[in-house]
């Protein structure tokens, strides 16, 4: 994602009746985003996905949560990249064994639980196996989906569990691409 990319962050309207995303506010936020990008204010893909949006008000329809949930997933993703100095995959939905093995995820804030850093990871070469040998074998999306870590145990190594489950979400959409293709070939 470039800095272009988040300012011309386009969202679909909910249908008639639905109340999505306040507008104004997912722009304001989206501009927050572009700034991080180009070095000009501090945030961080923790604070992006714990950024909660106000519904549209009553009789408005708002930006649909689902097209904005899966550009800020994708934002965390190229955002941790740039914090890193590496060029983010190509695609912002398709990862490689590559973006797998470099990935990291923070430690939980003060006060909150994460998921065991030993069965995350497992669960990440798992994952890179798959995407490294297309086919019917392997993690499928289905089990991708249902994935459930266990807590850490106190004190243990432990990852940010909202940073997994957004990072679950890419997993399961890049899965499902590639069961598509495969299907379809």
């Amino acid at each position: 994602m470039t800095t272009e990319d988040e300012r011309m962050a386009r969202f679909a309207r909910t249908p008639a009746g639905q109340r999505g995303y306040d507008a104004a506010e997912v722009d304001a936020f989206c501009e927050r985003i572009a700034a991080a990008f180009q070095g000009s204010t501090m945030l961080s893909a923790a604070q992006i996905r714990e950024h909660e949006f106000a519904a549209a008000a009553f009789g408005h329809r708002g930006y649909d949560r689902d097209q904005v949930d899966d550009y800020l997933d994708r934002a965390c993703v190229d955002l941790e990249y740039a914090r890193r100095g590496d060029a983010p995959h190509p695609g912002p939905e398709r990862l490689s064994p590559r973006d797998i093995q470099r990935l990291r995820f923070s430690a939980p804030p003060p006060g909150r639980d994460g998921y065991a850093a030993a069965e995350v990871d497992t669960f990440l070469d798992i994952v890179a196996a798959t995407l490294a040998h297309a086919g019917p074998t392997g993690l499928s999306s289905r089990d991708a989906r249902a994935i459930d870590f266990c807590p850490a145990e106190p004190g243990g190594p432990s990852y940010y569990a909202d940073e997994v489950d957004a990072f679950l979400d890419v997993v399961v959409r890049t899965l499902t691409e590639q069961e598509q293709a495969h299907t379809a070939s």
